[in-house]
């Protein structure tokens, strides 16, 4: 397998090239050394990666068992197995194909105990590690109120994608965050070891320490997987990246497949870097890029190109198309944000109403959440169906991370943060009190808290408390001892009888009755398990359901818009795409304007956003947008300047006049800029001043002032500017960084 020459092509791997174009072939048929795929968007990566893993299969390169294949979402990955399957005529026998996260749990529940990890860990997702995180603060004395939980778990997670575990981070802490992280750090890792559990981080930290650490387990894999391909490398962090070298080290039998102009998850780690050096980490790899493109018109990817143009960070490419020219893109100003939001409802009707397009076959995309709250709105008023992405997640849901944290606890009875969450869930007369009497008597006497739930007496819980804690464990026991030989699905229906769940739901409310809903999609869930007995299934259930990505709860073939992040829509396309937004400070972000890094990769992120249109692209911007509650003017985005050239830009204006001042569109000049921006301050300043309206023309404070806010505590004054609406000021808060308000909306008050 391992250096063999490739075999005389059969009659099966010739068909595995069929309808592939040349730079295709040449990545399927690549020989065993590194391959770095530059794919463009909607180059076919997806296509290239799977029949290189029949290919290798076909021609004895390597066994099914033998291969490793890493993708960054599970969507990504069920569709690669279906792919596979049909390519080699059936489920793949013994292959590793997942996330990076999926693969690494797998790696330690298999040699993790080489590693110091239990085998029976369990696995936190973000809501347990916030409340972990809480926990830690108060043993290391770190005040909520100065640094906050949020940004505790960032500031760890970061660590932990930098291969930092809690001794290298307190030897290197600066500043005074870093300092009180570090205080915390060492208590949250005594938590999640109390609880044996691991957080997301942990999953690659813990497989890079295995790989290092010990031998057995580093020489085990190697032999294991002789060829290992890696989807979107150019989102890979510092710990994918080692796990990746560590695997590959010895037969750098490696293919990586990406597009440093898709790079934008560095907020998570991610390091473009990883894929411009990746000649330099294997100066034998052979690159090859893939530049055709089967998803976007002619006229789209113009558009989009002209814009990437203007990276520096990028390996140079040209992306094209044999198919139509297509409709110009189009670029749009309105005055508002709910006129814009109001032009794309009325032109997403017009496109349906003309047969142009499906409602599935729209998106709406934008750069921050706050941004759907106008076009929800808008359409929820014209009756216009619409599905909004990463709003709170189906798993993040109360009433199924209650039965979660259930069914954890009939196999991980350690799991605290499961125990606190559900112990008085129905109310059982269980409060903080009698829960922290407990846990400092399991503290105290070194005896694991739930064994002293028979018994709560013993740790000075007394009364109702103690009953109810004593009835919670002993239902408990009776499903996990009834359900041992029972399908998973079964025991799901015992236990949310038993414990009372059912009823507390469903308590006659149109609410309750949308709750009970959700917990019955959690038991359709827990029924594809099949009749495997509980002690099989529920474990490899929990790992799936706490591997479960944002991308997963998106349904094929919804009949409605769907509102979504630029962020979360990589790795989608559709028909018909909006990007709204496009200005200074919310496209490029306001938080990007220090670095050009930072600038570029706000670049790229406006790239994906229109790479993901096939037909028709519209971006818009507005003279006008409400920020942090109060209207500021708004500039047009930096990036659209790049549009003005080879008539790549069409009008658009489809709403209405509103106050006798119609909606701007913004023609491109020859020299490439958009339309002035006196025209646009022009129409911002003659509202202000329009009768009835009173604007502030002395400014209240000056920079150095000292002001407390209502909501952010106390700060000192930055910068006061008069604006046509009033007094505007940028405070640096003492304890939650630097803000902008007008002064006529905020609540301040001038200390001293």
């Amino acid at each position: 397998m391992s250096g063999a020459p490739v075999a005389a092509e059969t009659v099966e791997s010739e068909r595995l090239l069929l309808g592939l174009n040349p730079a295709q072939v040449e990545a399927v048929t690549a020989p065993d050394q590194p391959v770095l795929v530059l794919a463009g968007a909607g180059s076919g990566k997806t296509r290239v990666l799977t029949h290189r893993i029949a290919y290798l299969i076909a021609t004895e390169r390597a066994r099914e068992d033998s291969v490793l294949a890493v993708t960054f979402t599970n969507k990504a990955a069920r569709e690669m197995r279906s792919r596979l399957a049909a390519l080699l005529g059936g489920e793949p026998r013994g292959m590793w194909l997942g996330t990076f996260h999926a693969c690494s749990a797998r790696m330690l529940r298999l040699r993790g105990e080489l590693g110091g990890v239990p085998r029976d860990f369990v696995i936190y997702d973000e809501a347990d590690r916030v409340s972990v995180i809480k926990e830690a603060m108060r043993r290391g004395g770190v005040e909520e109120k100065r640094t906050s939980a949020a940004t505790v778990a960032a500031e760890i997670s970061r660590a932990k994608n930098d291969l930092q575990d809690a001794l290298l981070y307190g030897a290197r802490a600066q500043g005074y965050v870093e300092v009180q992280v570090a205080r915390v750090f060492p208590h949250y890792q005594l938590i999640l070891e109390e609880n044996r559990a691991l957080d997301f981080d942990d999953l690659l930290l813990r497989a890079v320490q295995l790989l290092e650490n010990s031998e057995e387990a580093r020489q085990g894999f190697r032999r294991r997987f002789g060829h290992v391909l890696v989807d979107e490398y150019q989102d890979t962090n510092r710990a994918q990246y080692m796990l990746l070298r560590l695997l590959v080290e010895e037969h750098h039998r490696v293919t990586v497949v990406g597009d440093p102009d898709q790079s934008v998850y560095s907020w998570r780690g991610a390091d473009i870097r990883n894929i411009l050096e990746f000649q330099r980490d294997y100066p034998d790899a052979l690159v090859i890029p893939l530049e055709q493109n089967y998803r976007s018109t002619a006229a789209i990817l113009r558009a989009a190109g002209a814009v990437i143009q203007e990276n520096s960070l990028r390996v140079e490419k040209s992306l094209w198309t044999d198919g139509p020219e297509g409709s110009p893109v189009t670029v749009a100003q309105f005055y508002d944000e709910r006129e814009e939001a109001t032009a794309v409802a009325r032109e997403i009707m017009a496109l349906v109403e003309r047969g142009e397009a499906e409602l599935g076959e729209v998106a709406v995309l934008y750069r921050t959440n706050a941004q759907s709250r106008s076009f929800e709105e808008v359409l929820l008023r014209a009756g216009i169906p619409y599905r909004l992405v990463g709003g709170v997640r189906f798993y993040q849901r109360k009433e199924v991370k209650d039965v979660l944290a259930y069914l954890r606890l009939l196999v991980y009875h350690q799991d605290r943060v499961a125990f606190e969450r559900v112990v008085n869930v129905p109310r059982r007369g269980v409060g903080a009190q009698s829960l922290q009497q407990l846990v400092a008597a399991s503290q105290e006497l070194r005896v694991p808290f739930w064994e002293l739930l028979s018994d709560p007496a013993s740790a000075g819980v007394r009364g109702q408390a103690a009953a109810g804690m004593a009835r919670f464990a002993s239902t408990l026991e009776e499903v996990y001892e009834w359900g041992l030989s029972w399908p998973l699905v079964q025991v799901f229906d015992r236990l949310v009888e038993a414990t009372g769940y059912r009823g507390f739901t469903r308590d006659g409310s149109p609410e309750g009755e949308e709750r009970w809903a959700n917990v019955m999609e959690l038991r359709g869930l827990a029924a594809e398990q099949g009749d495997l007995p509980m002690a099989e299934a529920l474990p490899a259930f929990l790992e799936q359901v706490a591997l479960a990505g944002d991308g997963d709860q998106m349904e094929d073939g919804a009949r409605a818009v769907t509102l979504i992040t630029l962020h979360q829509v990589k790795g989608l396309e559709f028909p018909v795409v909006f990007v709204s937004g496009v200005e200074e400070g919310l496209l490029p972000h306001s938080r990007s304007l220090d670095t050009v890094a930072e600038m570029e990769e706000e670049r790229r992120l406006l790239y994906v956003g229109m790479t993901r249109a096939k037909r028709l692209l519209y971006l818009s911007h507005c003279f006008q947008r409400h920020l942090y509650g109060s209207p500021k003017v708004a500039v047009p985005s930096r990036f659209l300047a790049a549009l003005g050239s080879g008539g790549a830009v069409a009008r658009w204006g489809t709403a209405p006049d509103r106050g006798g001042a119609r909606p701007y569109v913004a023609p491109v000049a020859s020299h490439g800029q958009p339309a002035p921006l006196m025209r646009a301050r022009q129409f911002i300043d003659e509202r202000a001043a329009a009768p009835g309206r009173s604007v502030p023309t002395e400014a209240r404070f000056r920079a150095g002032d000292r002001v407390e806010h209502a909501r952010f505590g106390k700060g000192s004054i930055a910068l006061s500017e008069m604006t046509s609406g009033g007094e505007e000021v940028v405070i640096d808060f003492d304890t939650s960084g630097r803000r902008r308000f007008a002064v006529t909306d905020a609540v301040l008050r001038k200390l001293g």
